[in-house]
């Protein structure tokens, strides 16, 4: 899978316990390995939020497809990403949502603008609760919506622009 992570390798090391312990009598490790150069380590302790996000978007689109529909959640798998790498867990997504449900917490346009379906989710909060209301987005109010992600608040002619572009690109 390309997701700007040229040169990692993952692998999984598994070693048989004495006794058993609450999971079994195996422990499993996961590791990486950033480059040829770089020794295994746990990805635990050595990958950023982007780079486990990416590890886990690339583990469920590995998995395949089932004859029984799954459903995955995705809160904020591009944390620590932008850019082309943003565009990139956005074209995976849309890939792993073939013949399956991907529901996708996102911040970024890129990533917003490949899914099929667009929500917003607004909280207000009271002394006796918080609220949330979730709209779907259609056409001119997720143009407008991508265009915020873009540009802040003050949503610009140039911001809408893109996030057209953005939306006809990815679902073209």
């Amino acid at each position: 899978l390309d997701l700007n992570m040229k040169g990692v390798t993952f692998s999984i090391s598994v070693s048989k316990l004495e006794h058993f312990n609450g999971t079994g009598l195996s422990e499993v490790e996961f590791l990486c390995q950033t480059s040829s150069k770089d020794p295994k380590r746990p990805i635990a302790k050595v990958a950023s939020g982007g780079e486990l996000s990416r590890i886990l978007l690339s583990l469920k689109k590995s998995l395949g497809q089932s004859d029984k529909p799954r459903t995955y959640l995705f809160d904020e798998v591009d944390t620590g990403v932008s850019g082309n790498t943003a565009e990139k867990v956005g074209r995976k997504l849309r890939t792993i949502a073939k013949g399956q449900q991907v529901i996708c917490v996102t911040h970024l346009p890129q990533v917003a603008a490949c899914g099929d379906v667009h929500f917003a989710i607004n909280k207000s909060n009271s002394k006796e609760s918080v609220n949330m209301l979730v709209t779907e987005l259609k056409s001119k109010s997720r143009i407008e919506e991508i265009a915020r992600l873009i540009s802040g608040e003050k949503i610009t002619k140039t911001s809408l622009a893109h996030a057209e572009q953005l939306l006809s690109e990815s679902l073209g």
